[in-house]
């Protein structure tokens, strides 16, 4: 890709999230070609958000197309840029061009839109339409060192805005998590919905699932709309305050990591016969509802239930609990043998508790699973098997 060329640079810091904020003006050209790269890999940008179906929507749309034709000037697209840290140091020191070649760089993945899907759809339809590719726009840049900045940023940029599904907003920048959750947790093996592999053993997820993990985890909610637009506003309120804290996705990692070390240590028991949908130890986190269950009951040990807010302090305490009560459940399953593992898991009786037919077996499940971790958290070290949390829903 050629250098693109960047003009009239404005830099600010933001030290609330520890990000650069950096306005330039580029050509339509330089930006479509900037973004084709980043997602060439993802079947293209009209696919990132939600179609607007609607009549007036799609009547906004095409003004915006036909206002850009005419030369309009659209309020800056926003971008977020994850950098290394010794290349955000010297960002006060650097000029235009070193901040074009900087960009021009970015690896998959590390640069994405934050606020400026449907313009940057508008754009590439006027250009079809014969609009000069030459034309200045301004783009802003978030740049940060750490993901949970720019994602703090999306959501609150969002907010108020057209409904946009939280999902979308999260896969957005998606890519870039996964290397983050890749260095933090090398136990865990990431799959991708193309690679065409499935789970052989305890660590092994999709990555698509671990979005749903994310969302449950911010929103501490068994329970994740995934699919129909975000009608719950309280829930998007308590994904907010959660990104908020710049920990945030450290401890989220910290908590997937927990999974995946159980569910490999899980995994170890082979049951003699497969006679049930839960029989060997790999059987359990092959379950979503699991997975969530899981998540979500560590997530509501360390923030509270939805709406409770605690302080630092608080959340510092709820985090070296948790840590204590599950590297003390790891231990003592690496210290079992096979039979003992399979007393302990209980697997029988997990299968009969979920053979209960239900209108909604997904979300049974997951408040099923939800009740049990969190009974395990409650009981720590004392629990004799997991029995004990499959009878407590």
């Amino acid at each position: 890709m050629d250098i693109m060329k960047l003009n009239n640079l404005t830099k600010l810091k933001d030290n609330r999230t520890n990000c650069y904020s950096l306005i330039f003006e580029m050509t339509i050209k330089d930006y479509l070609n900037l973004v084709e790269e980043i997602y060439k890999d993802k079947g293209g940008l009209k696919e990132q958000r939600e179609p607007l179906k609607s009549s007036s929507a799609m009547r906004i749309r095409k003004q915006m197309v036909k206002d850009i034709k005419a030369g309009t000037v659209l309020p800056p697209i926003v971008l977020g840029l994850i950098v290394p840290e010794k290349e955000f140091d010297v960002i006060p020191e650097k000029e235009n061009q070193q901040f074009a070649e900087l960009i021009s760089d970015v690896k998959n993945g590390n640069l994405t839109i934050i606020d400026g899907m449907q313009r940057t759809t508008a754009l590439t339809e006027a250009i079809e339409e014969g609009a000069s590719s030459d034309t200045q726009i301004r783009v802003e840049f978030w740049i940060s060192i750490k993901l949970n900045s720019l994602i703090y940023r999306m959501l609150v940029l969002n907010t108020g805005q057209v409904p946009w599904n939280l999902r979308r907003q999260v896969e957005t920048v998606f890519s870039t998590m996964i290397n983050e959750m890749k260095t933090a947790i090398p136990e865990m093996e990431v799959y991708k919905v193309d690679d065409g592999n499935r789970r052989t053993q305890g660590g092994q997820y999709h990555a698509n699932d671990l979005i749903e993990l994310y969302l449950a985890f911010g929103g501490r909610k068994e329970k994740v709309d995934t699919k129909e637009r975000l009608a719950d506003e309280f829930t998007r309120l308590d994904f907010i305050e959660a990104t908020e804290n710049k920990d945030f996705a450290d401890i989220f990692y910290k908590s997937l990591r927990t999974l995946a070390i159980v569910d490999i240590e899980f995994s170890k028991y082979q049951a003699p016969e497969n006679e049930n949908r839960f029989s060997n130890g790999k059987d359990l986190f092959k379950s979503q509802p699991a997975r969530v269950g899981f998540i979500t009951a560590i997530s509501k040990k360390i923030y509270g239930r939805p709406g409770i807010e605690k302080s630092e302090g608080e959340i510092l305490k709820s985090i070296e609990k948790v840590e204590e009560t599950s590297s003390s459940l790891i231990e003592r399953l690496s210290k079992m043998n096979n039979d003992e593992l399979g007393d302990f898991l209980s697997l029988g009786t997990l299968s009969e508790k979920l053979s209960v037919k239900s209108s909604r077996v997904g979300d049974f499940e997951r408040e099923f699973f939800t009740k049990a971790f969190d009974t395990l958290l409650d009981v720590g070290t004392d629990v004799p098997n997991m029995e004990v949390c499959w009878q407590s829903y």
